[in-house]
C-alpha cells in the first residue's frame, strides 16, 4: 500500500489556483477540478468534443467579423500574401489529430485535450510566401493582441497547420475562430488562436510570456494520468481496471508503467493504438487485488527516445509541471 502523496492532494487546488489566479490559463468551460478529497472516475474520451476542449485566453476571446478579417504572411517573405477566409478555407488542405495542453497544467491536470483539426500546412504558405535567408522566426500575431513564435527550422518541418475546422466544423470562436496555429508537441503557448498576421523576421522574437521569462522552446514533459478509478474513490470487487492516459508530445509513448507498492516494484500496461504522432495515448492494466483495503497506485511514462517520466515533482511555474501521478483509493469486497 502507499500513502497518500502530497501531488494528489495539490494537483486539483493547483489548477484552481491557476484558474482564478492567472488569467492567461483560465478556465472559461468544461474543466472544473472536483474537490481534492475525491476526484472523478471517468476514462478520457481519445477525441475531446469541441464543448469539453480546454479554452484558455490571453484576454476575453476576441469577436471577429469574417467578412473584414485577413491572415497576411510578411516580413522577410519574397511574396507577401494575405489571404481573406474564403481564400483559406480553398487553399489544399491537411489534417492531424493533435493533443494541446496548456503549460499550466498540474500533473494529472485536465488542461489538456485532443481534437482532429483540419487546415493548411504552415510550410505550403510560407513556401508560396518564398522565405528569405535571413529568416530566424516566425511570429504568430493574434487580433487580441497576443503573440508567439517558433523557429523557422520549426516552421518548415512539415506538422505545424494553421487550422480552420475543428472536428469537422468551423473554429468555434473559444477555439481560435477563423484561423489558429496547431504546433504539435509544444506547450498551448504556442498555437496562437484568432490568427492574423504571420510574420517572418530576421531575430530571436520573444513572445508575451518570454518577455516574462516563461519557456522559449515550451516542448511539453512526458506525462501520465490515471482515469479509473478516481482518487479517493471506494470501488467493489478484487478484480479492477485501471485505465488511463500518458503523453510526451511529438516524442511518443514507448510504454506506461504501474506500481501498486509505492514505486518498489513496476509492471508494463498495455497501449491502445496511437490515434496519431502527435496525440496522448490510452492505456489500461487489468489488477488483481490481493484483499480488501487501502491501495495507493503510481504510474509512469517513458518516451520514444527511451526516457523515463521524472519522479521530481515541479508545479507548472513558468515551463510545465513534471512528477508521477499516484492516488489512493479503498478496494471492499
Amino acid at each position: 500500500m502507499q500513502p497518500l502523496s502530497r501531488r494528489s492532494l495539490l494537483s486539483a487546488a493547483g489548477a484552481a489556483a491557476l484558474s482564478f489566479g492567472l488569467r492567461p490559463f483560465s478556465t472559461f468551460a468544461g474543466f472544473w477540478p472536483p474537490s481534492v478529497g475525491q476526484q472523478e472516475s471517468k476514462p478520457t474520451k481519445p477525441i475531446t468534443p469541441n464543448d469539453e476542449f480546454y479554452v484558455t485566453s490571453y484576454r476575453s476571446p476576441p469577436t471577429i467579423r469574417v467578412g473584414e478579417w485577413a491572415l497576411s504572411i510578411g516580413g522577410l517573405v519574397e511574396r507577401p500574401v494575405t489571404l481573406t477566409y474564403a481564400q483559406l478555407i480553398a487553399q489544399p488542405r491537411v489534417a492531424q489529430i493533435v493533443t494541446l495542453e496548456c503549460v499550466g497544467n498540474t500533473v494529472a491536470g485536465e488542461l489538456m485535450s485532443t481534437a482532429d483539426w483540419e487546415g493548411i500546412s504552415l510550410r505550403s504558405l510560407l513556401q508560396q510566401a518564398g522565405v528569405g535567408a535571413m529568416a530566424y522566426d516566425v511570429v504568430f500575431r493574434a487580433a487580441d493582441g497576443y503573440s508567439d513564435s517558433i523557429p523557422v527550422d520549426r516552421a518548415m518541418a512539415g506538422d505545424v497547420m494553421i487550422a480552420h475546422t475543428m472536428n469537422g466544423v468551423a473554429l468555434p470562436q473559444g477555439h481560435g475562430f477563423p484561423a489558429r496555429a496547431i504546433v504539435p508537441g509544444h506547450y498551448g503557448m504556442k498555437s496562437v488562436q484568432w490568427l492574423t498576421e504571420i510574420e517572418v523576421v530576421a531575430h530571436d522574437y520573444k513572445g508575451y510570456y518570454q518577455q516574462k521569462g516563461w519557456t522559449e522552446e515550451a516542448i511539453v514533459k512526458t506525462m501520465s494520468r490515471i482515469d479509473v478509478p478516481g482518487h479517493g474513490a471506494t470501488v467493489r470487487g478484487l478484480r479492477q481496471r485501471v485505465e488511463g492516459i500518458a503523453f510526451a508530445g511529438s516524442r511518443g509513448i514507448r510504454s506506461v508503467d504501474i506500481s501498486t507498492d509505492g514505486g518498489e516494484r513496476w509492471t508494463a500496461v498495455r497501449l491502445a493504438a496511437p490515434l496519431s504522432p502527435h496525440a496522448w495515448i490510452a492505456w489500461n492494466y487489468d489488477w488483481t487485488v490481493p484483499v480488501p483495503g487501502l491501495y495507493g497506485l503510481s504510474v509512469r511514462a517513458t518516451d520514444g527516445n527511451g526516457i523515463v517520466q521524472t519522479a521530481i515533482e515541479q508545479d507548472s511555474g513558468s515551463d510545465g509541471a513534471s512528477g508521477r501521478h499516484d492516488i489512493t483509493f479503498t478496494v471492499v469486497a
